[in-house]
């Protein structure tokens, strides 16, 4: 046994591969070394190096699925979303078979705002691959912000027949159910998201607003301290959390959480006029006519949107 452990180690240390195979061999270990510091500066947040490098990458290896899906995720992470759904598409061109390549020009689509192209990426992808859960959650989506909800509501049902346990999947059915205003329903789905996925502030946002529309205050509240918790600069929580202490009467308390969720998103007219109104509670009329001038401006301001008339300083 060890006389053939011999042999064969002097047979490597002896052989002597051609020029080409040396040349693959190491090519091959470039492009994996270059793949891997991409990825890891992708995974830290240094996005310009990513970009850098994975730009560098496609320019040595034009014929790697890998270094384009590589180029797109740094691009998207850039907000160069026309370069990266090209990125993308070259991707799925070197290599079909590669599905994150499909869920990335869908998500691309998507932050565009182009919800037919994200659909027709993912009905393709079904086409080959009728059990792949996540296409199905992520088809449900855009079907949902096509105006189609009832088709959205069955691509996640089919995505959790696939997989049950299917992270985000009860959160978007119980979005879709409450959209079409089944509340029961969607508070079920919000429920058993989180008691899946505990740290998905989103899930503990929108049951507490369920269960606050419904009066049950005191259920409402931790729903919603959790979500602030997960998330403290999200407007959500913050707003609901104003809710229940106005609720109760707690106005130093309330006004503090209309600020935090206005931090948030300063141009909410809703919580402008929650904020308003508590002021008037407060007997503190000039802050309160501050705000409804607020509300009035920002209505205002959407009007003019809506009525497609530019104005002259735009």
């Amino acid at each position: 046994m060890i006389g053939k452990r011999v042999i064969v180690l002097f047979a490597l240390l002896s052989y002597s591969p051609p020029p080409y195979l040396i040349t693959s061999i190491l090519a091959q270990s470039s492009e994996g070394t270059l793949e891997s510091q991409i990825a890891h500066y992708i995974q830290i947040g240094q996005f310009d190096r990513a970009l850098q490098d994975a730009r560098l990458g496609v320019s040595r290896y034009p014929l790697s699925s890998q270094m384009y899906q590589l180029l797109g995720i740094s691009l998207f992470k850039k907000e160069l979303n026309d370069e990266a759904r090209a990125a993308f598409r070259r991707a799925i061109e070197l290599d079909s078979s590669n599905r994150l390549n499909f869920y990335n020009l869908a998500l691309v689509d998507l932050s565009l705002n182009e919800y037919s192209e994200a659909a027709a990426s993912l009905e393709t992808l079904l086409r080959d691959n009728p059990r792949d859960a996540p296409a199905h959650v992520l088809l449900g989506r855009v079907y949902h912000n096509l105006n189609r909800p009832l088709a959205g509501i069955q691509e996640f049902r089919t995505a959790l027949s696939i997989w049950p346990n299917l992270p985000l999947a009860h959160y978007h059915l119980g979005y879709g159910l409450l959209s079409l205003g089944y509340l029961k329903e969607a508070l079920e789905e919000f429920r058993k998201e989180i008691d899946l996925n505990a740290d998905f502030y989103g899930a503990y946002w929108l049951a507490g607003n369920i269960e606050l529309d419904r009066d049950n205050v005191d259920v409402a509240e931790p729903l919603l301290r959790r979500s602030a918790e997960l998330k403290p600069e999200a407007f959500e929580p913050h707003y609901g959390l104003g809710r229940v202490l106005v609720s109760r009467r707690q106005w130093p308390e309330a006004e503090a959480e209309f600020k935090r969720a206005l931090a948030a998103n300063p141009g909410s007219a809703r919580c402008h006029y929650a904020l308003a109104r508590l002021y008037q509670q407060m007997g503190r009329k000039e802050d309160a006519e501050r705000e409804f001038r607020v509300v009035a401006d920002l209505h205002a301001r959407i009007q003019h949107q809506l009525s497609g008339i530019a104005d002259r300083r735009e």
